[in-house]
């Protein structure tokens, strides 16, 4: 068996000279790969240093056009005082598959994607007078593009100095960021994006005025799908119950709220850039809320307080809403009367709420010219309040309520009537109460009508006792009827609603006020005929 023998080199010379010349041009690609890799690092490493920023290693791939970059440190967010406008401290950076040929030729940024991950970012809203912004000038770079940007558990901060307004931990993706043809690339407003999804936990913010922190688990974003969901919202106030209004030296509402969900859908995003909010719904599941006032403060209210269309058309951003729900929600006032020695609070659960076609907009032609609320829930968890509320979009027309309370027994409202208006319901059952009244700026009027039998009231002193006061409860009881119900005729347990408003108050004050003045003349009503008609006999 013969051998098979390789021919020699020397009787094929073009074969060795493919060879040579392969391998010395790899070897030359090779070396000047890794020479320019060097030479980029250094370039890169010397333009972060120039803006204050130091890294552990960067890694420049000429073969992958990729660029790493570890340990990125600008600034110090440690240091709260520091001057810099953005603080920052990351793990790690990767640039993946950068077009070198339109960086060099055209000045154009075009990136396939961009990770960062790990780390911390604070941005500084104030801004200090020794710091350098980069004018245009100095940017040789024409127009960027990055087909994807993601952020991965970076912890994110916006601070005002010393003082932190907003952090949470951020994961973001953002796809198709492009600066804009016509501005400099250190515009950020000039730059318009595809579409994101985005999910930040342990988000924080406190309120402008500095009574409250806001506490979120999670909000979740998807502007492909038009949707926005806020997970586990806290609103908790920074002081207790009774210094709250202290600090603020005047009567104010304390707020406890949990809202476990809200969810939004239809969410245009595109239309936030020109500072409208414009979705389809806005649902709130299982709100719990609960509001304070310490009335033995002074009032010292001096600004008017809007109507609720009025006071949205105040509002800096454009609103359209569609439709917005609560479901399943409660609500508890309480209050400590100015004379008293105890609070009082009413109770509505089983809160049901839709409002739609919500607008601080131009009122289109096809559209209707109200927004609508209807609500319904269970006064201290007995009697059904259901109501409808038609609230005008033009400033012109009048808002108007309507309507019942059903099937209470009356005696459930004493933790409120013993403590705020110092009498005690023994026994009475209302069957109904209707109301319906239109109102404005500063008035309403209308009408109310009442049907309850069975009441017996006890009338109590204002000192620090359960003790009655026999004076007071002979009074109420000479004065309202016990049986108010269908055997008396329905003009008779009718009262007119008719309220000027105290503008310095809220909404909900006024409401209230009015169907008081309705259940005032309502339930006074037989005994003032009565009055007349032994009068008109003398």
């Amino acid at each position: 068996m013969k051998r098979i023998r390789m021919p020699p080199f020397s009787k094929h010379p073009f074969r060795k000279w493919v060879v040579i010349f392969f391998t010395g041009f790899a070897s030359i690609l090779f070396l000047g790969a890794g020479f320019f890799s060097h030479y980029a690092s250094r370039r890169i490493e010397g333009r972060l240093n120039s803006i204050g920023a130091h890294v552990g290693s960067i890694d420049v791939n000429i073969f992958t056009r990729q660029i790493s970059i570890s340990s990125f440190d600008l600034g110090s967010p440690s240091d709260s005082s520091h001057g810099d406008d953005i603080q920052a401290r990351l793990k790690n950076i990767v640039l993946e598959k950068i077009s070198l040929y339109d960086l060099v030729v055209h000045k154009k940024v075009q990136i396939n994607e961009i990770l960062i991950a790990d780390g911390t970012v604070r941005f500084n809203r104030k801004k200090k007078s020794g710091n350098h912004q980069p004018s245009s000038a100095e940017i040789s770079i024409k127009k960027i593009f990055v087909d994807r940007l993601v952020l991965r558990n970076v912890d994110t901060t916006i601070a005002n100095d010393s003082l932190i307004l907003c952090s949470g931990n951020l994961n973001l993706i953002v796809n198709n960021v492009q600066s804009s043809d016509t501005s400099t690339v250190d515009d950020l407003n000039a730059y318009t994006i595809k579409d994101l999804e985005s999910k930040i936990i342990n988000l924080q913010f406190n309120t402008p005025n500095g009574f409250y922190q806001v506490k979120i688990a999670a909000v979740q974003v998807s502007s492909r799908n038009q949707q926005l969901q806020i997970d586990s919202l806290i609103l908790v106030p920074k002081y207790p119950k009774y210094k709250f209004s202290r600090v603020a030296d005047k009567q104010i509402d304390r707020i406890n709220a949990f809202i476990p969900r809200i969810e939004i859908t239809g969410l245009q995003y595109d239309h936030l850039r020109d500072s409208t909010f414009l979705g389809s719904k806005i649902k709130i599941f299982s709100a719990e809320l609960l509001s304070f006032r310490d009335k033995r403060m002074p009032f010292k209210e001096k600004k008017n307080k809007p109507l609720p269309i009025a006071a949205i058309k105040q509002f800096d951003i454009g609103l359209e809403i569609d439709t917005i729900q609560i479901k399943d929600s409660k609500i508890t006032y309480e209050e400590f009367p100015p004379d008293g020695f105890k609070s009082g609070e009413v109770v509505f659960e089983n809160l049901e709420a839709t409002l739609v076609n919500l607008s601080n907009k131009t009122v289109y032609q096809n559209k209707s010219r109200f927004a609508t609320l209807e609500a319904s829930a269970k006064i201290m968890g007995k009697g059904l309040i259901q109501a409808t509320f038609s609230l005008p979009l033009d400033n012109d027309k009048q808002y108007h309520a309507k309507g019942k309370i059903s099937q209470m027994s009356l005696h459930h409202l004493n933790p409120a009537l013993e403590n705020l208006a110092f009498i005690r319901v023994e026994s009475g059952m209302l069957n109904n109460l209707n109301f319906d009244f239109d109102y404005n700026d500063r008035s309403s009027k209308g009408t109310l009508t009442i049907n309850y039998e069975d009441l017996k009231i006890t009338g109590l002193k204002k000192e620090k006792s359960p003790d009655e006061s026999d004076i007071k409860t002979l009074l109420i009881n000479t004065i309202v009827k016990n049986d108010k119900d269908k055997n008396m005729p329905i003009d008779k347990r009718t009262g007119a609603i008719e309220f000027e408003r105290d503008r310095k108050r809220q909404i909900f004050n006024f409401w209230w006020k009015s169907l008081l003045s309705g259940i005032k003349g309502s339930v006074l009503n037989a005994e003032k005929d009565s009055r007349k008609s032994k009068g008109s006999k003398k």
